[in-house]
């Protein structure tokens, strides 16, 4: 089943705007539609102060927020017919926490499309891959700030350890690896012959896809195994990476690092993350 209807999280953020690009991009090869998703942000204070503040005041305050997200819906148009857009364009906004609302939208499209988040200070009005990698039940394609639109070359890269997450990532994924003439299947192994063999299984699942892909084993880096990855990317610059996401739990990620949240911090090229 071709993919035929994206959606991305959108605020009008440069992050915002490059995962646009790569959104448009996507949807003039697959003859795809395109929704932008946004969370409107609930009206709230502190304590008891709401009981204080009048229907007038607040009705004022929604208002305006209503009218923020026009003008947003606006710009996502503008933005996305500016890029080259001819289909379908639509913009779903709903009011509530970020992270929360373009999860629940995005269980309605094929995949989602998000920016790298990069600005902490700005957190409030972000989206997180992280936690819509846990929430949202689609695939991700979140795509780094300084995405610069260039032809497809039909060339991706696969990150395989042989984890759940790993084979979430290249079911949900399938859809864009059918369409790409290179795929690199890449694993960092430890050297026991282990990780080869699950390589060539993989392979061979691809082939009764049609899909032509060569295993490229890696020796680890000091960077460990997401800068080893994001390393071999930056030689051969795919068009995207496929990965899955928190082979281990997210908590022990946050705590002592990981090859996701590195991979999120540092990516150079868009990447397609499953959990």
């Amino acid at each position: 089943m071709a993919i035929k209807d994206l959606a991305v999280a959108y605020n009008a953020s440069a992050n915002a705007n490059a995962a646009l690009k790569m959104a448009v991009q996507m949807c003039k090869k697959y003859g795809a539609a395109l929704t932008g998703l946004y969370a409107r942000a609930p009206i709230r204070f502190e304590g008891n102060v709401q009981r204080w503040i009048s229907d007038d005041i607040m009705e004022s305050l929604r208002s305006a927020e209503n009218e923020t997200a026009k003008e947003i819906g606006q710009k996502f148009r503008d933005q996305a017919s500016a890029e080259g857009m001819t289909g379908s364009i639509e913009f779903v906004s709903d009011e509530g926490l970020p992270n929360a609302v373009i999860a629940r939208q995005a269980r309605y499209h094929d995949l989602l499309l998000l920016g790298q988040f990069s600005d902490p200070s700005d957190a409030g009005r972000n989206v997180r891959a992280e936690d819509l990698v846990l929430r949202a039940g689609r695939p991700l394609l979140i795509v780094p700030v300084n995405y610069e639109v260039r032809p497809f070359e039909e060339y991706a890269v696969v990150a395989w350890d042989g984890s759940r997450p790993a084979a979430r990532a290249l079911s949900d994924a399938m859809q864009i690896l059918e369409t790409k003439r290179r795929i690199d299947v890449v694993s960092v192994t430890s050297g026991d012959g282990n990780g080869t063999k699950r390589v060539d299984n993989v392979i061979t699942h691809l082939k009764k896809h049609g899909v032509d892909a060569r295993a490229v084993p890696l020796k680890a880096t000091r960077e460990g195994v997401g800068g080893t990855i994001l390393g071999y990317c930056t030689e051969q610059k795919p068009d995207i990476l496929v990965m899955g996401a928190y082979g281990h739990a997210k908590l022990r990620e946050d705590l002592f690092g990981g090859t996701t949240r590195h991979i999120l911090e540092h990516m150079n090229v868009p990447v397609v993350m499953s959990h």
